[in-house]
């Protein structure tokens, strides 16, 4: 999933065309309509959703809303049986809970992110317009599991930046232990251009008071530092990227790290570490942890002249670029005439899936392509060299979206004349076979839909969300649940790499199963730690064979003794390779 800001404020307007050879989605069940669920029906018009996991294979969606006289933030949760849940308002929760407020707040709200608090609930930010001192200033909430608004956060949102001028093009992360870290583009008074700062909300509901008040300075450098992205560095902190005009006419993809006690780390280059400064423009970076507390960044490339094409670049967690990687980054891909608008995902593997947009004169149209970038830094061999054609439809593919499957897949959705479209790239490279070559189409209706949002689930599915024209009047928000389904007598692939598989159910509340996969037999030690970091249970210490495993833990330490509710991870070593699943327990 992506977790960046969309644009607001403007009734969505679509654009493309209509498929000739569609399939509707398998839902999850039977409960899941077969058009998808109204996550949000009400009158005026709501839309840009995003969406997260709640942890137990549904998701919770939240969406700008203009049912009050200024946009509103509002969020709602679908279970993943298809039913939204009964615990929540019907029409989703307002995440300013004073009504005043919600009716008053001059501007309004807008452009809302969401991660999990890994506890089923979520954290939602925002672009805020409340105040005619300060411009835009970012705000964050956190809705509980129960639906209702953390009483222990203030009521209209916790101020993570008030300062004066604009902040905005806000991405989040989780932070591990229930609060997220935030950055954003920012200019305020005294800047040089604009800048990258970044905040941390605990999951109390207060800024982090080690952090500075209004956030602290990622990079102040001289010129323009914009389109910030964030992993999660795997220990509280964050790695966060963007693109930089600090030193020519063109920009250069940086990165920094933060550390989760509010500082630059000191082991990394005053103003970030540059990633890429090869000739012409580098530019909208995207990021993802390589489980090993640094990360993989893939970008849109201009050194060669007249075309762009997508490359990636491995840092570690140190501070240092990768010197298995070349400099400057690898070349993705230069199938395409024009390659741009890269998203990652992870891999499990510490490399990722890389997702971009191609124009090919041949073509004469926009494709969405794939491709598999090892922690080798080597473009996998079993993939085509110029990516993976997502979808053989003749249409236009844009605004794309990815999440990954859990099992070094991808599952990709976009928007394809008024509609929404969705398409699974196996870890082989292949294109699952369960769902049709120019793409799945999630809704087969006729009215117009598109803004796709997207939240993983178990068994290499996702939810996804759209903003639909259906009623006719005003734009709505629906969601469908899309599987990976294995075509009958075809055995399962043989594991590719090492990965740990995402905890279920989660949260849980009698027993989790931890899965995990194996390319080869080898030495593995699976246990389970608490949040601060003190070992609660070792689940397996020894040599397993190749292939997919499941271990159950009983929420029960290594005394036998119940554990209580709280956050803990799961901690996977093989193959000289960490992996860290956050799981959450309930009594």
């Amino acid at each position: 999933m992506r977790i960046g800001s969309r644009s607001v404020s403007v009734p969505l307007v679509l654009a493309v065309v209509v498929l000739s050879t569609v399939a509707t989605p398998r839902p999850a069940s039977a409960a899941w309509p077969q058009f998808g669920r109204g996550i949000v029906t009400a009158a005026k018009t709501q839309q840009h959703s995003n969406a997260a996991t709640d942890g137990a294979d549904g998701a919770i969606v939240t969406w700008q809303d203009f049912r009050f006289p200024k946009i509103n933030v509002f969020a709602q949760h679908v279970l993943a049986n298809g039913d939204l849940d009964p615990a929540w308002p019907a029409d989703g929760q307002a995440l300013l809970t004073d009504s005043l407020a919600m009716a008053t707040a001059d501007g309004g709200q807008t452009s809302p992110i969401i991660v999990s608090d890994g506890a089923g609930g979520a954290i939602v930010a925002w672009q805020d317009l409340r105040s005619p001192v300060t411009e835009t200033d970012l705000f964050a909430q956190h809705v509980l599991a129960t639906g209702a608004v953390d009483p222990a956060w203030p009521a209209n949102g916790t101020a993570l930046c008030v300062i004066e001028g604009i902040q905005n093009g806000l991405t989040m992360t989780p932070d591990g232990a229930g609060g997220a870290i935030v950055t954003w583009l920012d200019g305020r008074p005294g800047a040089d251009g604009t800048d990258i700062y970044a905040q941390h909300v605990l999951a109390s509901g207060v800024v982090d008071p080690r952090w500075p008040a209004n956030g602290i300075a990622v990079s102040a450098a001289a010129g323009s530092q914009e389109a910030p992205t964030i992993a999660d560095d795997g220990a509280g902190g964050a790695i966060i990227t963007w693109h930089d005009r600090r030193d020519d006419p063109n920009f250069d993809i940086y990165a920094q790290h933060v550390l989760g006690s509010g500082v630059v780390d000191p082991a990394w280059v005053v103003n970030g570490l540059a990633v890429c400064t090869a000739a012409g423009s580098q530019a909208f970076p995207t990021i993802v942890p390589d489980g090993a507390h640094g990360a993989v960044i893939a970008w849109t490339d201009g050194r060669f002249a007249a075309t762009d094409h997508i490359f990636a670049q491995h840092v570690f967690g140190t501070g240092a670029v990768d010197p298995a990687w070349p400099a400057n980054g690898r070349p993705v891909s230069d199938a395409a005439d024009v390659e741009t608008r890269p998203l990652l995902v992870a891999d499990g593997s510490g490399g990722g899936v890389v997702t971009w947009q191609g124009f090919t004169t041949a073509l004469n149209q926009l494709s969405l392509y794939a491709q598999h970038v090892t922690a080798a830094g080597v473009v996998d061999p079993e993939w085509p060299s110029g990516g993976r054609r997502l979808s053989l439809s003749e249409e236009q593919q844009d605004h794309a979206e990815v999440v990954s499957d859990g099992a070094g897949g991808a599952i990709v959705a976009w928007d394809e004349r008024f509609q929404v479209m969705a398409q699974h790239v196996l870890a082989s490279g292949l294109l699952d076979p369960s769902y049709p070559a120019a793409g799945l189409r999630v809704c087969d209706l006729p009215s117009s839909r598109g803004d796709p949002a997207l939240a993983p689930t178990g068994g290499g599915g996702a939810i996804v969300a759209w903003t639909d024209t259906r009623s006719g009047v005003d734009l709505d928000i629906y969601a469908v649940q899309v599987q990976a389904v294995a075509p009958t007598g075809v055995p399962p692939a043989t594991p590719r790499g090492f990965a740990l598989g995402r905890p279920g159910p989660n949260p849980a509340r009698g027993s989790v199963m931890l899965r995990f996969s194996l390319p080869r037999e080898v030495p593995v030690r699976l246990a389970v730690y608490d949040a601060s970091g003190r070992r609660v249970r070792l689940l397996a210490s020894g040599t397993q064979s190749q292939g997919e495993h499941a271990i159950a833990w009983d929420l029960r330490d290594d005394g036998g003794r119940a554990v209580r509710a709280a956050i803990y991870f799961a901690r996977f070593e093989a193959g000289g390779r960490v992996f860290t699943e956050k799981l959450a327990t309930l009594r």
